[in-house]
């Protein structure tokens, strides 16, 4: 491969590290499916341990991991037995998907710890008026966040509907042309 090449794609396979540990993403995982991304054809894990230089096992847990996400598809190479995979190159869809996967997650999450502390704080027995008064400070609290919940919540289904997965993908086009 061109030395240039090879240059250039290390100079954005390094930013992508750097943006993935910001946001506390598997920065390997993000690494393989941007060197498949940007190879525009099929790898073999052998290719991306030593294109990546990273160990065989984290490769292969990474790949299996992008196949589930359904951003890396195993494709068959004439006269070769082994494995080769390629990137979903619809790149708005992969990111949409991983920010609305994400998004889902963590507002699973937030209602699990609000329903569990509301459940928790539902059978404390009160032996004096402080005690209360700090039970009522922390229900109105966890109403709050309930609240803000209901709104968070709000907000990522007018996201999934994909308005605004319409609206970036227009924007993506019209960039494109």
């Amino acid at each position: 491969m061109n030395g240039d090449l090879i240059k250039a794609q290390d100079i954005f396979l390094g930013r992508v590290n750097q943006t993935c540990n910001k946001f506390g993403l598997n920065n390997i995982m993000a690494q393989v499916y941007a060197l498949l991304y940007l190879c525009g054809k099929p790898l073999s894990l052998d290719d991306m341990v030593e294109r990546l230089r990273i160990s065989k096992g984290s490769a292969s847990i990474n790949i299996r991991a992008l196949e589930r996400y359904d951003v890396v598809r195993k494709v068959w190479v004439k006269g070769s037995r082994r494995d080769y995979y390629e990137a979903q190159v619809d790149i708005e869809k992969v990111v949409m998907d991983r920010i609305k996967s994400a998004i889902q997650t963590r507002l699973t999450e937030v209602d699990g710890m609000i329903n569990l502390s509301t459940s928790a704080l539902d059978i404390v027995d009160f032996s004096d008026e402080e005690e209360k008064e700090a039970v009522e400070i922390f229900r109105q609290r966890l109403d709050r966040l309930r609240k803000l919940h209901g709104k968070a919540k709000e907000l990522f289904d007018l996201f999934d509907t994909s308005l605004l997965t319409t609206a970036l993908v227009s924007e993506t086009e019209e960039t494109a042309k």
